[in-house]
């Protein structure tokens, strides 16, 4: 049974809600997580193992590059392992068209402090010789890293109840109790009962649009459909590192209606490739589709032909929490005291999970932000 009460109730038992938990009850804070399922049973379990930092807006860039900070520490304080590694990153770019556009994201980075490089098809090649030598060249992340995202998300659940959170599983959110002026929060009703508090962390991915509902937010995140597949573990000396297709890719995204399909390879700490990736609006379906997986093995043989002879081990799809300008949800909301989004973080849930939960605790607990958020709080669509 959960809590009669507490200071923080985070909504959301996937990798951002347990940061926001272990963050929160490692400052002291009385603070209980609810999810509906088990912990990571949403996008934390259905995601790759990437740390990825080139990322953009600015904002975007400084979130990723804050929390690969945080798991370098996490991995070293954490009881469970949850298998870090620097491995860093390569972008493929299939066609000579696409080498100025993604040129210029590299110098845009680069600006901003990441260790990033233009590679020719002979450097790429050079890094990864297994890849198809047509390709016109890439880029070279070496700051990017991996970690195992269940792990990451347990472990971090682990450290919020060796600090004195309460997790609280397989309980659903009914509503939202609000005081009688409408402008804080009093309770989360729950299906196993009421727990009074004054602060409410919406961390509730493709879902927390539903969770807004609750207080009459309109909070735009949608799911956005992505598969992977699993293959059986092959030789290190298959893959270097995480690879995966840039140009053209990203330019498809901007279609709501097309499905857009990558060539996206990773290899876990077991030897198993993780081959992706998918991007498509289909709601909360989650059920996986042979021609969408077919067009994404082919594009992931197009580029690496020597995993032809792999078996495939499994398939499955999840839900990404979108937001129209590709930035993340974080910070109080105008008007209503105590509710705080924790959301939007669309493919990069697991890179940005440990800063999203480090802000979330130092804003409820008063102390001074590591990263200023006005870019980032719901009001910017109303603006």
């Amino acid at each position: 049974m959960p809590p009669e009460k507490a200071d923080v109730v985070v909504i959301g038992g996937g990798v951002v809600g347990c940061a926001s938990a272990y963050y929160l009850a490692k400052a002291g804070v009385d603070v209980c997580l609810i999810e509906r399922g088990p912990l990571g049973s949403g996008a934390s379990k259905a995601g790759q193992c990437h740390i990825v930092l080139w990322e953009e807006p600015p904002i975007n860039l400084a979130l990723s590059k804050a929390s690969k900070a945080l798991y370098q520490n996490m991995s070293e304080e954490l009881s469970v392992d949850i298998e870090y590694r620097d491995t860093g990153s390569l972008a493929i770019i299939e066609k000579e068209s696409g080498i100025d556009d993604f040129a210029a994201m590299v110098g845009r980075l680069q600006a901003g402090g990441l260790d990033c490089e233009m590679l020719d098809a002979k450097g790429f090649i050079d890094r990864e010789p297994n890849v198809a030598g047509d390709i016109a060249g890439g880029a070279w992340f070496p700051e990017d890293a991996q970690v195992n995202p269940m792990k990451t998300t347990l472990a971090l659940a682990q450290g919020a109840r060796e600090h004195g959170a309460t997790i609280q599983t397989l309980t659903t959110v009914k509503g939202i109790e609000l005081s009688t002026d409408g402008k804080s929060v009093q309770a989360v009703d729950t299906c196993q009962g009421k727990i009074a508090t004054k602060n409410v962390i919406n961390a509730a991915g493709a879902w927390s649009a539903k969770i807004g509902e609750m207080v009459g937010l309109e909070i735009p995140v949608k799911p956005r459909k992505g598969h992977l597949v699993v293959v059986e573990p092959v030789p290190e000396s298959v893959i270097n590192c995480k690879v995966i297709l840039a140009a053209g890719y990203m330019d498809s995204l901007k279609s709501e209606s097309a499905v857009a399909v990558a060539a996206n390879i990773q290899q876990a700490v077991n030897g198993n490739l993780v081959l992706g990736s998918s991007r498509q609006f289909v709601g909360f379906d989650t059920i996986v589709e042979p021609d969408v997986i077919r067009q994404m093995l082919s594009r992931c043989l197009r580029f690496f032909p020597k995993i032809a002879g792999v078996h495939a081990i499994r398939s499955w799809a999840g839900l990404r929490p979108y937001t129209p300008d590709m930035k993340p949800i974080i910070g109080p909301v105008d008007d209503l005291n105590g509710f705080y989004n924790a959301c939007g973080h669309e493919g990069i849930g697991i890179t940005m999970g440990p800063i999203t939960g480090k802000l979330i605790s130092q804003l409820i607990t008063g102390t001074d932000l590591q990263l200023p958020l006005d870019e980032l709080t719901l009001s910017r669509f109303t603006r």
